[in-house]
């Protein structure tokens, strides 16, 4: 069974401790009032029946749902980056702002923690229906996986969309435990 640590963030009001325990299959619930995240909640859960290579895999699965209050926690990024395999990037498309801030963050927790852009899912989050200050993402998010979060409308693909993420981090786990132990044979001498 593989482990997975996933990050989740974003910036603030963006829906993630929704989305997180949606996916974590959590029952938490504020009854709709906001309550943002202190620091960082983690839900730990089991993902079954991930497909590779034609087998069918388990996942051991820690979400960090991070606070997205990045003046309060910016200094408990290192933490939370921390032996991340993934990063999941929640925004609202109708919040102006929202696109700088997931620059800052993608800049932070994916490019400057050398992981690959696979290794990274933007959810867009809506709020509403309005599209009033439609954010546009830049260029830098043209080659990461990008999915709609709307658990109301469409959970089932969401959670699909996250499984399939789930699925290409397994796959680049094993092929970077694989690049290791080909290293560390190679070195010694025959």
């Amino acid at each position: 069974m593989f482990k997975l640590k996933v990050v989740v963030i974003g910036p603030t009001k963006s829906g993630k401790t929704s989305i997180s325990n949606f996916l974590a299959d959590a029952t938490e619930s504020s009854g709709g009032e906001y309550h943002p995240t202190q620091g960082v909640r983690i839900l730990q859960f089991e993902s079954a029946n991930l497909g590779t290579n034609n087998q069918s895999i388990k996942a051991d699965v820690e979400l960090w749902d991070c606070s997205g209050d990045a003046s309060r926690f910016e200094s408990c990024w290192p933490a939370f980056q921390q032996g991340a395999q993934g990063v999941v990037l929640v925004y609202d498309p109708n919040t102006s702002g929202h696109g700088n801030e997931l620059e800052t963050l993608y800049s932070y927790f994916v490019q400057q923690a050398g992981l690959n852009s696979k290794s990274c899912l933007v959810l867009a989050n809506p709020k509403s229906s309005l599209r009033s200050t439609a954010v546009t993402l830049s260029g830098t998010f043209s080659r990461v996986p990008q999915s709609t979060a709307n658990i109301d409308e469409n959970g089932n693909k969401l959670r699909s969309d996250f499984n399939t993420f789930l699925t290409g981090l397994i796959s680049r786990v094993k092929d970077t435990h694989e690049q290791e132990e080909l290293s560390i044979m190679s070195s010694y001498p025959t």
